[in-house]
């Protein structure tokens, strides 16, 4: 009689929620602090630490009297299509309080509004609304009526790089220079909170739009890293504590000791990998050659790691960006990049005057990591994947 085999309790790709979701009580807590003082919530953190996942958690969890929605505004086009979306967030979080028709209508005195769902808001006439317009008048009614709405958006540095590169910053600059009215409108303090995520590092998208991060230094910034090693350990045995391939303390020490890094995504692809092959094999039984094997797999499958390679050109302008990946190349052949090696890249790239300030964008997206006079990758399979993606280097 076969036994049935259980996969660890992960996911890979998808935002991990429900019983997927390694709970993060501190940083959920941390928001929260900052959203009760009035303030607004800005996560710039590095790809792939679960940013997603405790935004979602929190709307699971909201104070009495106050209603949150979550939104990933990535596939956003335009200016309008923002506002549009920005504008049916709220009224979805209004209509959460289910204080009956006349109630929600009350909000919106010129536009009929037929049908209020998760998945949107059906407006039932056609004619053409001007959003801001709209949002302005519904911001201080929360207020007047002793609500509170908050919105958790993911991705909005997309939105703005997108509309920069189609030559579209004037928009970019009024989604800037909108947002940043309504957070700082007193008449809604403590009734409106925004919190913004972003995995690439949004004070350089908004310096390259607006020449200056002055329109972004009004959030409160809460501290989003990688775990430690002790909760990586937690995540371990939370996620295999029911599965059929187990780890014991020294398996598990080697597992992280190979990941170092310790994002729930690159952990989730070592134990997904390791689990596939054990099953393949029906051996439950792993060895320290077996996580070693799967690292050296996950390195060659690259589509794990190209959207880290993808997102340095599509977020930096082409100097930048050769800049950046060349300095990349290095560290991954060399092990390492010091300051003076790296004052030579930046003369060689002629981009002496601001070199510092891009490699410490890839510090904030958790590429590369400060370690005394040098810089280093963060993650052994970064650092793997570079190589292999750029096996002779023959650069300073």
């Amino acid at each position: 009689m076969s036994t049935t085999w259980i996969n660890p309790k992960i996911i890979i790709g998808n935002t991990a929620t429900g019983d997927y979701y390694f709970p993060r009580p501190q940083i959920e807590a941390d928001i929260w602090e900052e959203i009760e003082k009035g303030n607004h919530v800005l996560i710039a953190a590095p790809r792939r630490v679960g940013k997603s996942s405790v935004m979602i958690s929190m709307t699971e969890n909201c104070p009495e009297n106050t209603q949150c929605i979550f939104q990933n505004i990535q596939g956003v086009q335009s200016e309008e299509e923002f506002y549009k979306k920005f504008f049916e967030l709220i009224v979805q979080c209004l209509g959460k309080f289910q204080k009956g028709t006349n109630w929600l209508t009350k909000f919106f005195k010129d536009i009929t509004i037929e049908e209020v769902t998760l998945e949107g808001v059906k407006f039932g006439d056609k004619k053409p609304t001007n959003y801001v317009e709209e949002i302005n008048k519904v911001l201080p009614k929360l207020a007047q009526n002793n609500v509170k709405v908050v919105l958790l958006l993911d991705e909005l540095p997309e939105i703005l790089i997108h509309l920069n590169k189609k030559n579209r910053k004037d928009e970019a600059s009024s989604i800037l220079n909108n947002l940043r009215e309504w957070r700082q409108n007193k008449d809604i303090r403590n009734h409106f909170s925004l919190v913004l995520a972003g995995s690439v590092g949004i004070h350089h998208i908004v310096k390259t739009i607006e020449g200056r991060t002055a329109d972004i230094n009004d959030f409160g910034i809460v501290d989003f890293d990688a775990l430690l090693q002790e909760d990586a350990q937690s995540y371990v045995l939370w996620a295999t504590g029911g599965a059929t391939v187990r780890y014991n303390e020294a398996l598990k020490t080697h597992l992280l000791s190979k990941i170092n890094y310790f994002i729930p995504y690159f952990i989730n692809l070592m134990l997904d990998e390791i689990n596939k092959v054990a099953r393949k094999a029906h051996n439950p039984n792993i060895t320290i050659a077996n996580i070693d094997t799967a690292f050296n797999e996950i390195v060659k499958t690259s589509d794990h790691f190209k959207e880290w390679k993808s997102r340095i050109f599509d977020y930096f302008p082409i100097d930048e960006a050769n800049f950046l990946y060349e300095s990349l190349v290095y560290m991954a052949h060399k092990d390492r990049i010091n300051k003076r090696q790296l004052y030579d890249l930046a003369l060689k790239h002629n981009k002496k005057n601001n070199y510092i300030e891009l490699i410490q964008g890839l510090e904030r997206d958790g590429y590369i990591m400060e370690q005394g006079e040098s810089y280093v990758f963060v993650s052994p399979f970064l650092k793997a994947f570079w190589k292999k993606d750029n096996p002779i280097y023959d650069g300073i």
